[in-house]
């Protein structure tokens, strides 16, 4: 089991179907209180518990619509809160070689003491795919 400081990446997307235009049933007025989204809790949770040098984390562009972007403007604030410069993205997944063509969200995130968030967006992305590959 991992212990506190030494992940240097997490990497991960928290469940979309709380937040999916799909949903009939989205809770709009408390979207945290939503089973649904309960695991962006966690996933951010998580990062407060093991703190990462870095932080990726990609979703669906219905997290910065739904409900006023609550849920994309809690996971910023999340990683602001435990000292984690943060940049969020949108982009076309597709344009950088992924089997898809839906526009995706990403949420970088760099612990203050790391290096400055300040690479273009693409050369970030490219980056996060050759690593995880």
């Amino acid at each position: 089991m991992l212990v506190q400081g030494q992940a240097d990446f997490i990497c991960g997307g928290p469940p979309c179907q709380g937040v999916s235009g799909f949903n009939r049933f989205r809770n709009k007025n408390a979207p945290l209180e939503d089973e649904k989204n309960k695991q962006l809790i966690v996933y951010m949770d998580i990062i407060n518990f093991l703190k990462p040098k870095y932080v990726l984390m990609e979703n669906v562009v219905d997290i910065l619509k739904f409900a006023g972007g609550f849920l994309g403007r809690y996971a910023v604030g999340r990683l602001v809160a435990m000292n984690y410069q943060a940049r969020m993205g949108m982009m076309a997944a597709g344009s950088y070689g992924l089997p898809q063509f839906r526009m995706r969200v990403f949420l970088w995130g760099a612990l203050a003491t790391e290096v400055k968030l300040l690479l273009s967006t693409r050369f970030l992305f490219c980056c996060v795919i050759q690593v995880t590959l």
